[in-house]
């Protein structure tokens, strides 16, 4: 059975499989959630065409399915991508010659989608179908369990064109991969191709992309057999202090992302950049 919660966020239920109950409204729904009502495996998609760059909106989305999924009778969930791009990470559009207050909103959502997966009570896999950079690695790295097609690419390349990292994401490529390879990945704004970030411990398994929902979800019900209790408890043993932190400061970080963001170089460069997306599509 699926949590009344979450079927209230959609409105109805539109499909059936065997075990599945699936639920959404459109497929222009910015999240579809699902919940194997047998193996109590949840999944969440994420579905904003094309690349599920990181709008204010996204972000609300997942952070709500989140917590939607956390209330049913859910044990584990898969974070995947209806799209062979996993998340191409910010929406530069939020960015780009911004309105304050929205900007503020935009990174606070971000901020708790990081709290929310980071900090989930679920067993968490990432399956990654594709590129994932910037803030679509923060989301896998969020994730209890990583695996990749063998033609993803994953990173923070913030770098690249004239960002950083903010702290707490820095912070995650750090216990991820370890701090000197965290330096090197995070001022060279590395992106790993699928074997390289498995050989740096960025992810746990590549797989050929055909595979990579079943592996998923195996591993989702592998870890979902621990004891809730003990997982859980072990989770916030290493993560807690983390989480806390960014709880604490989460006002000073937006402060000093919006002062960044709204610099003239950091302008001046995305506009440049986006001009450069512009030219390559025309």
């Amino acid at each position: 059975m699926l949590s009344a919660a979450v079927a209230k966020r959609t409105g109805k239920i539109v499909g059936r499989t065997k075990s599945h109950r699936l639920l959404t409204t459109s497929p222009d729904d910015l999240v579809l959630t699902s919940i194997n009502e047998e193996t109590k495996i949840a999944t969440l998609t994420m579905n904003r065409q094309p690349v599920n760059s990181l709008s204010l909106e996204l972000c609300g989305a997942i952070s709500k399915s989140i917590k939607e999924i956390e209330a049913s009778k859910a044990k584990a969930m898969v974070l995947t991508s209806s799209s062979p791009v996993f998340s191409a990470g910010l929406d530069m559009l939020e960015l780009y010659q911004p309105q304050e207050d929205r900007l503020r909103e935009f990174w606070t959502a971000l901020q708790q989608v990081y709290i929310d997966l980071y900090g989930s009570k679920l067993a968490t896999v990432a399956s990654i179908t594709g590129p994932a950079p910037a803030a679509g690695c923060m989301l896998a790295m969020a994730c209890d369990y990583r695996i990749i097609s063998e033609k993803g690419i994953i990173g923070l390349n913030e770098a690249q064109f004239g960002l950083v990292a903010p702290p707490w994401m820095a912070d995650l490529m750090l216990k991820t991969v370890g701090h000197r390879e965290a330096e090197k990945a995070l001022m060279l704004g590395t992106l790993y191709p699928a074997k390289d970030a498995l050989g740096v411990g960025l992810v746990d398994e590549v797989v050929d992309k055909d595979a990579l929902e079943e592996k998923c979800n195996a591993k989702a019900k592998e870890w979902s057999k621990i004891p809730m209790h003990s997982r859980v408890a072990t989770k916030m043993l290493l993560r807690k202090d983390q989480l806390d932190h960014v709880i604490n400061t989460r006002a000073k970080d937006i402060d000093d992302f919006v002062d960044l963001c709204l610099s003239d170089p950091i302008q001046k460069g995305l506009g440049v950049y986006l001009e450069s997306l512009k030219n390559k599509s025309g």
